[in-house]
């Protein structure tokens, strides 16, 4: 054959560039979705009967399993099923506005809900969070088009008990978008279209029935979050800080105005309140009070919640409130510069997702799990050093080097994480066996607190945060072999 023209090798050179650039889409995966990830390598059965034992719902590991059948278990699968649902979550957005207004406003509250930093991070994990946020937006449409069309299709009532249960199956933190729902229902009960809010009973009574075999879950779940969880109690600036980091602080991006030395985050969230200032809140105001409800309820009650009970207030659990703030921002708009601060903001957004796209910040698992078989030694003894509340006991047991996490003896028990219903006895280990030669220490924490018994500190190599640490029982200290 002759050698490849100009044209040829430069499309060669573009697919490497495109397939080895590290990107979030193609980044390590870390804790919770390995721990997703190896679940969802199991049968249907094994899934349901073990996440019964965990924290959330079935729905995302069941589209997992049949993605990894059907595409294999790489990262990009993965990150590509969430990016699917994390699009339509955008669609039914763009549906909601235009329903309820017009196909340009469908289209801003789209881009934004796009583009919303916060939002985008989760476009890419591989867990069950933009399946939930599918669930509760397309939720939000048809409970919408229930209440707002002349006549309620068949399509609409489907439509609403198919995605309630959707939501209800993705995450149990989807209870808080019905209780928006239920706040409206009991307005439209007593103020508005009391025979259509009665009617709408029979839907509740479908989804309540289509919930029911997983009740008993649930109460179990409850019960194992209840007896102790590892999130502290939320402050206030935890709850301002959530309201910012929805609006337009999602990514803390390193990105500065030139000349004006201004970080753009801060100017994104500056545009974003002024757009909610000069917002025509009286047009439409019903509108208005739904979306506000939509995303404010939700965060609140968790925080209330949190104060007196089992804490439950986290970020990532109620990103479905956005589509409801990026709705207000993309309606009732004044004129000229509405358009013009849409444009920014959607500008400012775009540019702090790009850094965060082309700069991925998870832990290199799969660049160390590399290294490590390339130096491992038949006989050597792996371990996960739990700090800070941390291990990685899904990431290694992911990238093929299964390591126990180590708790030595009179260290008390760990706390109950998301993944422990996955755990089996030899996944915590209280002593270093006593013919391990050479034990190799995952961690992304101090190696000056890490100690293993009998043995000495030998090579170490660091991998952007995440050290392998090598420990020889003799006093010979062995370099690692590349």
């Amino acid at each position: 054959m002759g050698r490849p023209s100009f044209a040829e090798a430069t499309e060669g050179q573009v697919k490497d560039f495109i397939i080895n650039m590290e990107t979030v889409f193609n980044q390590s995966l870390w804790g919770d979705e390995g721990f997703s990830a190896i679940l969802s390598m199991k049968s249907l059965p094994e899934i349901l009967k073990i996440i019964a034992r965990d924290t959330s719902p079935p729905l995302w590991n069941i589209f997992e399993h049949f993605a990894f059948r059907f595409f294999g278990t790489q990262e990009i699968v993965i990150r590509g099923l969430s990016l699917s649902f994390f699009l339509l979550a955008v669609f039914f957005t763009y549906k909601i506005a235009a329903y309820l207004y017009n196909k340009k406003t469908g289209l801003f509250a789209a881009l934004l809900t796009l583009f919303n930093p916060f939002f985008f991070t989760y476009a890419f994990e591989g867990r069950m969070y933009s399946i939930l946020a599918l669930g509760v937006t397309a939720s939000m449409y048809y409970f919408l088009r229930y209440f707002n069309d002349e006549e309620v299709g068949q399509s609409t009532k489907f439509g609403y008990v198919f995605f309630g249960l959707w939501a209800l199956y993705s995450h149990h933190f989807s209870f808080f978008a019905f209780f928006v729902q239920g706040i409206w229902f009991l307005y439209e009960l007593i103020l508005g279209k009391r025979k259509r809010a009665k009617k709408m009973i029979k839907l509740f009574i479908f989804i309540g029935l289509g919930y029911l075999p997983w009740l008993i879950p649930l109460y179990n779940q409850t019960k194992m979050v209840g007896g102790g969880f590892w999130l502290g109690t939320p402050t206030t600036k935890d709850l301002s800080n959530m309201f910012t980091d929805y609006l337009a602080k999602g990514i803390k991006s390193p990105l500065k105005i030139p000349v004006l030395d201004i970080e753009v985050i801060d100017v994104a969230l500056l545009l974003v309140i002024i757009m909610l200032v000069v917002r025509n809140w009286f047009r439409g105001i019903k509108k208005s009070i739904f979306f506000l409800m939509w995303f404010l309820l939700p965060i609140v009650a968790t925080w209330v919640i949190s104060q007196k009970f089992q804490s439950i207030f986290f970020n990532r659990y109620l990103l479905y409130t956005i589509p409801g703030a990026m709705l207000l921002l993309a309606s009732n708009k004044r004129g000229v510069a509405s358009y013009i601060l849409i444009i920014l903001t959607l500008l400012t957004f775009a540019s702090i997702d790009y850094q965060y796209f082309t700069h991925p910040a998870k832990l290199p698992f799969r660049e160390m799990a590399n290294f490590v078989k390339e130096t491992q030694k038949e006989g050597d003894y792996l371990i996960n050093w739990y700090t800070n509340g941390t291990h990685h006991i899904w990431e290694t047991k992911y990238y093929g080097i299964p390591a126990p996490i180590y708790v030595p003896e009179g260290s008390g028990a760990l706390p109950y994480f998301v993944g422990t219903a996955l755990m089996d006895n030899n996944d915590i280990v209280r002593e270093i066996p006593g013919g391990a030669e050479r034990v190799g220490v995952v961690t992304s924490g101090p190696v000056e607190k890490i100690e293993v018994p009998g043995h000495i500190q030998g090579a170490s190599k660091e991998f952007n945060g995440l050290k392998y640490i090598l420990y020889i029982k003799s006093s010979e200290k062995t370099p690692l072999r590349r």
